[in-house]
C-alpha cells in the first residue's frame, strides 16, 4: 500500500509558455494537471445499443493484459457510491471507451474542483467516466465520490440537461470508493506499478539544451480505449497560457479520439483483402528521417488503382511523455522523382506532429491524387519524414506503408505536375511565385487543383503564418478561382482543434494544442485541397496557373507557407 506521503512527492512539468524551458526535477512545481442517488450503475448497455450508435462491437478481451501504457486492460471491478460493484467484463458492451481521473491528495486537488459539465457536453455518448481517490482513509475517499456525484447534479441542473439525458449519463458516471492503487483487477494494478515506475531512478527525462530532467506526471487522468488498450490521457490543461486551470471537462476530447481511431483501424482492417500495402517503414527507432527504395506493383497492375492512402502509425511507447516528440512539426512522405539520388521531390502527404504525447498516433492520408506520378511501378524510393533530423531524438515504433485499391466510380489520376511551392510569407512572396504553364495531355477527362497547404512561424505583430488569416487565389488562364481561405473556428479560438478529436487530434498533448490554426492542428493529417478546373482549361494546349497569396486581403507580412500545389490529370 502507498503512503499518502509518497504518492504527493510526484513533481509535475508547468509550461509557463507555449516553447517555455521546462523547470528542472528538484524544483517546487505546481500539479497540473452529493446526491445519493447520483451516479447509480445500471446494468449493462442492452444488445441494440452499439446498433443504435451504428458503431461496431467489439468482444472483450479476456487475457490476462499488463499494466503498461499501450497494453491490454483486463478485467476489473469497482465499488461505487451507490453501493454497487462495476465489473468491466459484466458491463463490457464492446463499443464504448473508458476514462478515468485519479485523485491524489495534496497533489492535484485543484482540477476536482471544477465542473464535469464538459464531459456530458461535449463528450460523445459512447463514454463512461470513473472517478476514483487514492486516498487512504475510507471517509475521505466516500467524502470525495459524494462530492463529484453532487457536482454531476448540480450540472445537471445549471445546464438544463433533459430528464432523460440525465438518467442515462447516470449510467455512465461512476463514483468509486475504492482506493484507486488497491481497485481489483487491471486498475489498481497499473496505477500501482505506474506510481512505481515514476519514482524510480529511470523515471525523469533529461529533454537537452541545459533544460533539466523532468518527472512523469501525476496518473490524474488515463484511458481505456475501444480496442481494450491502456492510453495515458495525458494533460487536462486547457492551454499552455492557462496552465493553472486544468479542468475536468477536457476529458471529454478522449472518448471522440478514441471513436476516430476504432473507426479508421476498422476500415482499414477491412479493406485489407482489396488493398496492395507497400511498406515503407516498420522499426522502433529514434531516426526521423528515412530515404527508402521499395518495389510497386508493376505498371500492368499499378493501372488497376484509382486509390492511394498513405497509412502513418507513430507510437510513443515510453511511460513519461517528455521521452516522446515534444513539438509540434512538419512531417511528410515524398516521392522521389529522380530515383535512389532523391534530390528532387514531390510531396504526396503532410501530416503535423503533436505535442510529447505518449501512446498511439494514427493518420490516414488521402494521397489518391498523386497516383499519377507512381503509375511506372517497380522499383521506387520514397523520403519519409517524421520530423527534422536535428530534433532531440526519442524513441518510437513508426510503421508507414503505401495502400493501393480500386475503389471504382471515383476519377483515376494519370499524372500530376508541381506547379508551385511556398516559402517566406514576407513582401517579396508573391514575386517569386511567376505564372506556371501546362497542357494537358490529350485523353484527359478531368484536370484538377490540389494543394497542401499549412502556415508556420509568427512575428510580434500578425502571428503570422501560423495565427493569422492568411488567403490564397489561383487563376485560370486570368479567370480566379474560388479563393482557399481558412475555415471553420476562427484563427486562435481555444478549442478549434480540441473540437476536431474526432478527426484525429490527439487530446492531452503536453502542449499548446487546443487552438485553431491557419489550415492545421498537431496531431491532424493535412488534408489536401482539390478544386476541379476541367471546364476552365484546354486540353492538348497550353494554359496558365496563376498564383499569389495575401494577408487579410493586404500584401504577406511574416511567417513561413509550407505548400505544394499540383496540376493533376485524370483519365
Amino acid at each position: 500500500m502507498l503512503a499518502r506521503t509518497t504518492v504527493a512527492a510526484f513533481v509535475l512539468l508547468v509550461f509557463a509558455a507555449c516553447d517555455a524551458t521546462p523547470a528542472p526535477i528538484d524544483a517546487a512545481l505546481s500539479p497540473d494537471v452529493g446526491s445519493p442517488d447520483a451516479g447509480s450503475d445500471a446494468g449493462p448497455p442492452g444488445p441494440d445499443f452499439c446498433a443504435e450508435m451504428s458503431i461496431p462491437h467489439i468482444p472483450f478481451a479476456a487475457g490476462v493484459g499488463g499494466t503498461m501504457l499501450g497494453a491490454l486492460a483486463g478485467d476489473f471491478t469497482v465499488h461505487t457510491a451507490d453501493g454497487a460493484a462495476w465489473s468491466l467484463r459484466d458491463r463490457w458492451s464492446g463499443c464504448e471507451s473508458y476514462v478515468f481521473f485519479v485523485s491524489l491528495p495534496g497533489v492535484n486537488d485543484a482540477v476536482f474542483a471544477t465542473a464535469l459539465d464538459g464531459l456530458f457536453l461535449d463528450g460523445p455518448r459512447n463514454v463512461h467516466y470513473f472517478f476514483l481517490s487514492d486516498d487512504l482513509d475510507e471517509g475521505p475517499r466516500a467524502m470525495f465520490a459524494a462530492a463529484q456525484a453532487a457536482k454531476l447534479e448540480d450540472g445537471f441542473a445549471f445546464q438544463n440537461v433533459s430528464e432523460a439525458d440525465r438518467a442515462f449519463w447516470r449510467t455512465h458516471f461512476h463514483f468509486a470508493t475504492d482506493q484507486a492503487t488497491q481497485v481489483s483487477g487491471s486498475i489498481g494494478a497499473f496505477l500501482s506499478a505506474y506510481i512505481t515506475y515514476a519514482h524510480s531512478a529511470a523515471a525523469p527525462v533529461d529533454v537537452g539544451g541545459g533544460r533539466g530532467r523532468i518527472a512523469p506526471p501525476a496518473p490524474t487522468l488515463f484511458g481505456i480505449d475501444r480496442a481494450q488498450h491502456f492510453d495515458g490521457g495525458d494533460s487536462l490543461a486547457t492551454s499552455v497560457a492557462a496552465r493553472d486551470n486544468s479542468t475536468l471537462g477536457m476529458g471529454a476530447y478522449l472518448g471522440h479520439f478514441y471513436n476516430y481511431r476504432a473507426t479508421l483501424e476498422s476500415r482499414l482492417a477491412s479493406e485489407v483483402s482489396s488493398t496492395t500495402i507497400v511498406p515503407l517503414v516498420d522499426m522502433t527507432t529514434t531516426t526521423r528521417v528515412f530515404t527508402e527504395t521499395v518495389t510497386l506493383p508493376d505498371a500492368a497492375t499499378m493501372a488497376a488503382f484509382d486509390s492511394l492512402e498513405i497509412d502513418a502509425i507513430v507510437d510513443c511507447q515510453a511511460q513519461n511523455p517528455f521521452a516522446c516528440s515534444e513539438w509540434d512539426r512538419i512531417a511528410d512522405v515524398q516521392f522521389c522523382v529522380d530515383g535512389a539520388a532523391c534530390a528532387d521531390r514531390r510531396e504526396i502527404g503532410r501530416w503535423i506532429t503533436p505535442y510529447w504525447r505518449r501512446g498511439r498516433q494514427h493518420y490516414s492520408l488521402d494521397a489518391s491524387a498523386f497516383l499519377g506520378l507512381l503509375r511506372a511501378g517497380g522499383s521506387q524510393t520514397f523520403f519519409v519524414e517524421l520530423g527534422p533530423d536535428w530534433e532531440r531524438a526519442t524513441e518510437w515504433h513508426a510503421s508507414v506503408s503505401l495502400r493501393f485499391r480500386h475503389v471504382g466510380g471515383v476519377p483515376s489520376a494519370s499524372g500530376a505536375e508541381r506547379a508551385f511551392t511556398g516559402g517566406t510569407f514576407d513582401g517579396s512572396y508573391n514575386a517569386a511565385h511567376t505564372p506556371f504553364t501546362f497542357t494537358p495531355p490529350a485523353g484527359t477527362t478531368r484536370v484538377e487543383l490540389v494543394t497542401l497547404l499549412t502556415g508556420h512561424g509568427q512575428d510580434s505583430t500578425t502571428n503570422c503564418a501560423e495565427w493569422c488569416d492568411h488567403h490564397h487565389m489561383f487563376s485560370i488562364n486570368g479567370t480566379n478561382l474560388p479563393m482557399i481561405q481558412h475555415a471553420g473556428d476562427p484563427i486562435g479560438s481555444p478549442f478549434g482543434c480540441a473540437a476536431r478529436a474526432s478527426q484525429g487530434v490527439i487530446p492531452g498533448q503536453w502542449g499548446n494544442w487546443e487552438q485553431e490554426r491557419a489550415y492545421w492542428c498537431p496531431g491532424l493529417a493535412v488534408r489536401p485541397i482539390r478544386t476541379d478546373i476541367t471546364s476552365m482549361v484546354t486540353i492538348g494546349s497550353p494554359n496558365t496557373l496563376g498564383y499569389m497569396g495575401s494577408f487579410s486581403g493586404g500584401a504577406p507580412r511574416a511567417g513561413d507557407i509550407d505548400l505544394s500545389t499540383y496540376v493533376v490529370y485524370y483519365r
